[in-house]
């Protein structure tokens, strides 16, 4: 888990730079734009450690919960070397005991999995959001007839696109078009789009 954590910081700060650099602007405003930018990188910069921070403390969070399941599960093995000595009956009754211990530390391990996953998808959504906003222009020069549509989660731009097509006419390029995006761009659950609408 460390070395995936790992390569999603480093992928992370791989998409840093490209946002940084791949970003087009008037010649009128990119001195204040790099300016944004380099703020921009440097908050990023900062973000990135406080993740490293937070992605640190899960892998903790996470060796001291495998700890005391294993803990557990060591407690449940000396309870099975201590079913030699017992009657049919008392077997019985202690292999029901054990089962539902066995169970109740699957869900254990379950729960804490999917938390730990809650936590890593909420910071990578984060540091995506914090991207998305830095990659993309913050003004636009042309007017753009249509409506805003806020991103849903699972939505994607050609999936908007197909959405709104028979009704509105638009199209995945019309609507990257609208909103400053490339083919590459990223959109998040909460952005909202620019989609146009044929008149």
């Amino acid at each position: 888990m460390r070395l995936s954590m790992r390569r999603a910081v480093v992928v992370i700060a791989l998409l840093l730079v490209v946002a940084a650099t791949g970003c087009e602007f008037s010649n009128s405003n990119r001195r204040k734009t790099e300016a944004a930018t380099a703020a921009d990188i440097s908050t990023m910069r900062e973000e990135v450690g406080r993740l490293r921070q937070d992605v640190e403390a899960l892998e903790n969070e996470l060796t001291r919960s495998d700890r005391a399941l294993r803990n557990e599960l060591a407690a449940v093995r000396r309870a099975i070397d201590d079913l030699g000595s017992k009657s049919a009956g008392q077997l019985a009754a202690a292999k029901r005991e054990l089962a539902d211990k066995i169970n109740e530390i699957e869900r254990k391990r379950v729960d804490d999995k999917n938390a730990l996953n809650k936590k890593m998808d909420a910071i990578v959504a984060e540091v995506q959001r914090a991207l998305g906003a830095a990659a993309r222009p913050t003004t636009t020069t042309r007017t753009v007839s249509g409506f805003e549509y806020t991103v849903q989660e699972g939505d994607t731009v050609s999936g908007i696109a197909a959405k709104f097509r028979d009704k509105y006419g638009t199209t995945t390029r019309a609507i990257l078009e609208a909103n400053g995006l490339t083919a590459n761009s990223t959109i998040f659950p909460g952005d909202t789009l620019i989609i146009p609408a044929e008149e």
